[in-house]
């Protein structure tokens, strides 16, 4: 103890507290009082900065680097309809459709599908190009013989869709059967050529469409029976 007291001395005791002052104290006196902008990049560990670090709404649009978030950034399906600027983006999409799924029997002569609603009304939008998809099935009678053949239409507007014209005509579809006996099958309707698309008009535009159907075969005058028809309007803008 006496070999100790001798070497205390008020030089080392200050020195020795001031040593624990810095170590203990010093950070945190330095972190309170660091010169403005003193802290860049190469002072901050490498993933430092976390998400609960970074206070709400702090990062703007101003802070994102131009090109910095593409389409790896983007979580599937975050951006809907609302997101996009219609006027400012040619797209194609289903803008309206209907269906029906009664039993009706097809003749040797145009027959109209009854839809639900059937005419369909359906409204153009203004500087819309609109085209007609659809499909109905059908299921041949064993007494309407084979070579048969059943022909499908979508009418716009017709004077009399059990009697349609050229220009009634906007999708057109056609299936054969060899085999005879019952079969079913489903009749795809694709826009036609020459009448497909109703062009576009500065206001919207009523139409009415039809979904109307006959059958070829020798043997009996009621071919085959319809059990499910659909029309799909598809614009374009």
């Amino acid at each position: 103890m006496r070999r100790l007291s001798g070497k205390l001395t008020y030089s080392n005791v200050m020195v020795t507290i001031l040593a624990f002052v810095v170590l203990s104290g010093g950070a945190a006196y330095a972190a309170s009082h660091l010169g403005k902008k003193s802290v860049g990049a190469k002072q901050l560990k490498a993933n430092a900065v976390t998400t609960a670090k970074i206070k709400k709404d702090a990062v703007t649009k101003a802070k994102i680097k131009a090109g910095a978030v593409d389409g790896s950034k983007i979580a599937d399906g975050s951006v809907t309809g609302t997101d996009i600027n219609a006027a400012s983006t040619p797209f194609s999409r289903v803008v309206q459709k209907v269906r029906g799924n009664g039993a009706v029997s097809l003749p040797k002569t145009f027959t109209v599908y009854p839809l639900s609603p059937s005419p369909f009304p359906y409204t153009q939008e203004a500087n819309s190009n609109d085209s007609y998809v659809g499909a109905l099935d059908v299921t041949w009678k064993p007494t309407c013989t084979a070579p048969r053949s059943a022909l499908a239409l979508i009418l716009a507007d017709p004077l009399n869709p059990n009697e349609p014209t050229v220009t009634d005509i906007v999708s057109v579809g056609q299936i054969e059967d060899k085999a005879g006996g019952e079969v079913s099958k489903r009749i795809n309707i694709a826009p036609y050529f020459s009448g497909g698309v109703r062009f576009e008009h500065n206001t919207p535009t009523n139409h009415n469409l039809y979904l109307t159907a006959e059958v070829s075969c020798t043997g009996a005058t009621e071919g085959a029976t319809a059990t499910f028809g659909a029309i799909d309007v598809i614009g374009t803008k």
